[in-house]
């Protein structure tokens, strides 16, 4: 099968850069692929075995025809055009139009043109976007009047795809704004190796932003007296806040999969509603215990191996984190059913089965 990717971007910064690595890699072994990408981290070299090519148009956000036309013909070549946070409403439009598209949808931003269906008191966001549904997250009215002006535009370019997404959360919020029917397909995770005895550590990852609630976290950290450092595994304009934690910055993906292993556990609370939260499972596939808010789609791996606290609960994870410093038994014992669960829930072929089933179902019309 001829696989043509569509991406924004080649990064290793987050998980959904991370997953799309992943699939790249498996599919250069089983299809003739071919990745587009607007920018690529530089020195970052592409997985072996596929061809790739530059669009700087899949790259911008506002609807901006220029450029596309270098990917009409390899549209036309592909059986399936896959992208991956592609927001450029022309973009959008062009691939759709062929027939053969599925798009991933790694967060929110092709329907919110706000932080992520959160509103600014934390509670979910349940409107339809609209510059006077988003007037509380986008109080400017010519910014928020452009901001949602093009994510309708965004919106309305993708009619007609099929729609993959990471968690039945996306699946649901979808199905509220009229598009059913979505396949999830959460990321696979690979268990490689016999889990370490937990370490000292607690670590915070990600990007380090306010509806990621990182100071919250820190501030859980501090109040509960532990001995045992926190990493910051990430980067972002609240890091220099978080006073005492040991900054990691942004590591590979090797790297960051060392210091979960090396680690305690993994904070994961969030104000915004989380996608999927990829972070929580390399975690536990490591054995290492997550403490987490159930928000968004982190209900779907929030199973086995991890401690749910109420968002905000600052009590709730300060006896967590406490919990989990002192009982080493505890600690262990989480992190063994995490490793389990994600064996047998996020395995590689159980997760790349399923898109190669909807491949064949989108080819062959």
């Amino acid at each position: 099968m001829r696989v043509l990717h569509l991406a924004d971007r080649l990064s290793t910064r987050g998980g959904a850069d991370h997953h799309l690595r992943d699939v790249l890699t498996r599919q250069a072994s089983q299809h003739t692929v071919t990745l587009i990408v607007g920018r690529v981290e530089p020195g970052l070299s592409p997985p072996e075995g596929l061809r790739v090519e530059r669009a700087p148009a899949l790259a911008r956000t506002d609807d901006d025809p220029r450029g596309l036309d270098a990917l009409r013909q390899p549209i036309t070549d592909a059986d399936v055009v896959h992208l991956h946070n592609v927001m450029n409403p022309a973009a959008l439009r062009l691939a759709v139009a062929s027939g053969k598209c599925v798009i991933t949808l790694q967060d929110h931003r092709a329907f919110c043109p706000g932080p992520g269906r959160t509103l600014p008191d934390g509670a979910a966001c349940d409107r339809a976007p609209s510059p006077a549904a988003c007037a509380a997250c986008l109080p400017e009215p010519v910014y928020r009047e452009r901001l949602c002006g093009v994510t309708e535009a965004r919106w309305r370019a993708m009619e007609g795809a099929r729609f993959v997404v990471l968690s039945s959360y996306m699946a649901a919020e979808l199905a509220r704004l009229g598009r059913p029917g979505a396949a999830v397909i959460p990321p696979w995770v690979t268990v490689r190796q016999s889990p370490r005895p937990p370490g000292r550590a607690f670590v915070l990852g990600g990007r380090l932003v306010s509806h990621k609630d990182p100071l919250f976290v820190w501030g859980a950290w501090r109040d509960s007296g532990v001995a045992a450092p926190l990493w910051l595994a990430g980067d972002g304009p609240l890091a220099p806040q978080l006073l005492g934690a040991e900054p990691l910055g942004w590591l590979s993906r090797g790297a960051l999969r060392e210091t979960l292993a090396q680690s305690r556990a993994l904070l994961f609370p969030t104000r915004w509603q989380e996608p999927f939260g990829i972070l929580g499972v390399e975690a536990l596939a490591k054995a290492r215990p997550v403490i987490a808010t159930r928000r968004g789609g982190v209900g779907d791996w929030a199973e086995a191996g991890v401690l749910c606290v109420e968002p905000e609960d600052r009590v709730g994870m300060v006896e967590a984190i406490q919990a989990l410093h002192q009982d080493d038994a505890l600690a262990a014992r989480l992190g063994e059913a995490g490793r389990t669960f994600v064996q047998e829930r996020f395995s590689e072929a159980r997760r790349s089965a399923q898109l190669e089933a909807l491949y064949a179902e989108v080819a062959g019309g």
